[in-house]
């Protein structure tokens, strides 16, 4: 191991200051696609939703000429009363776990409320339509492409409703204002999907290069810390976990002589090995020459997969014709821990043991 490396323990210190860069350099996007935010913008969220409460509380008690189309102004504000209880419930359920079912939630209820403020807007050009399209860029923005889609979709699909009750229970006539503004509305919706397009885009390419490695493709040292934790927390003597932590010998002496290319070459090669022989979906460049893999397998098998590796590394180095060799050390879970500090300690002290072994023969 080069003695330039960092220290293979961290603290849990470390992993908040981890979990932090992942945070400033965007989002996080989930299986489903959705980004999750930070704290922050979930709050603001929120705090949009109480000023839209407000101002559609005082518009519509202010308001000349209102006509109960569907509820009378009483009804209706009970309503809206009820949109603040639950928009406060879900507020609360927001701060201690956030999650897609209750974003979809969030959403629809503001599609809702929209909708039935479009409804009994007594202008024959309701200006309150407008709120639709801060829904839409009001989850889009914050949580990605597939929420921004899926609030277009539910909008399109409320004004449709709306217009329709309007038009047939409010004796509303379809103006050019109207057309107008529908088109409009059509347009800007369309352009903003473009444009989150690109924004998705540039977002997934942020955070596949915030949690792998450039060269190898392997998880890098973040992306590896936060797959394994999660999945080291479910290890139990009937469903025994290992880390494998490999590190390559002298490599910096391929390095100087045979160029940094062939070093490249080496690691590359060296993922692709970890990858094939252990039949891991967590495989990372822990950092420069060190790589950690993280088994489903208690200790019978581990034997069985380091001599694979160790042999399909020397069959590479002999038929390339450079001098490559790996030292492994393993960690036990639940033996030896259920953290990954615990872990990659007890791992490097046998790796060091490895290495020592194989520098006296």
């Amino acid at each position: 191991m080069n003695s330039q490396s960092s220290p293979i323990g961290f603290d849990r210190r470390t992993l908040a200051q981890a979990a932090s860069v992942e945070r400033r350099q965007g989002p996080v996007l989930d299986s489903q696609g959705y980004w999750w935010p930070e704290r922050r913008e979930v709050v603001i969220q929120f705090l949009t939703r109480y000023i839209f409460w407000a101002l559609g509380s005082l518009f519509f008690l202010t308001v000349d000429g209102y006509q109960p189309l569907v509820l009378p102004l009483t009804s209706l504000l009970v309503v809206y009363g009820i949109y603040f209880i639950l928009n406060s419930l879900l507020f609360w359920m927001a701060m201690r776990s956030l999650n897609v079912s209750a974003l979809r939630v969030g959403m629809l209820l503001d599609m809702f409320m929209v909708t039935i403020s479009v409804i009994h807007d007594p202008y024959p050009v309701p200006p309150s339509a407008l709120a639709y399209l801060m829904v839409i860029f009001g989850n889009g923005m914050r949580y990605g492409m597939r929420p921004f889609a899926e609030s277009a979709v539910a909008a399109t699909m409320g004004m449709v409703l709306c217009y329709g009750i309007r038009y047939r229970l409010g004796g509303f006539d379809v103006t050019p204002a109207d057309l107008f503004y529908g088109l409009f509305w059509i347009m800007l919706v369309l352009y903003a999907f473009m444009l989150m397009g690109q924004v998705d885009r540039q977002h997934k390419l942020l955070d596949y290069r915030s949690r792998y490695d450039s060269l190898t493709g392997l998880l890098n040292r973040s992306g590896f810390i936060e797959m394994a934790e999660s999945r080291l927390g479910e290890a139990t003597d009937h469903a025994p976990q290992t880390l494998l932590f490999a590190d390559l010998n002298a490599f910096k002496s391929i390095n100087d002589r045979f160029g940094h290319a062939a070093g490249d070459r080496v690691l590359l090669e060296i993922g692709r090995i970890l990858r094939e022989s252990t039949d891991s979906e967590l495989v990372g460049r822990w950092g420069g020459d060190e790589f950690v893999v993280l088994l489903r397998h208690g200790e019978s098998m581990v034997p069985t997969v380091m001599n694979r590796i160790e042999e399909r590394t020397l069959l590479w180095a002999q038929g390339n014709g450079l001098p490559v060799s790996l030292s492994l050390g393993v960690g036990f879970a639940p033996k030896d821990g259920t953290d990954l500090d615990t872990l990659l300690s007890v791992a490097d002290i046998k790796l060091y043991q490895n290495k020592a072994e194989k520098s006296e023969t």
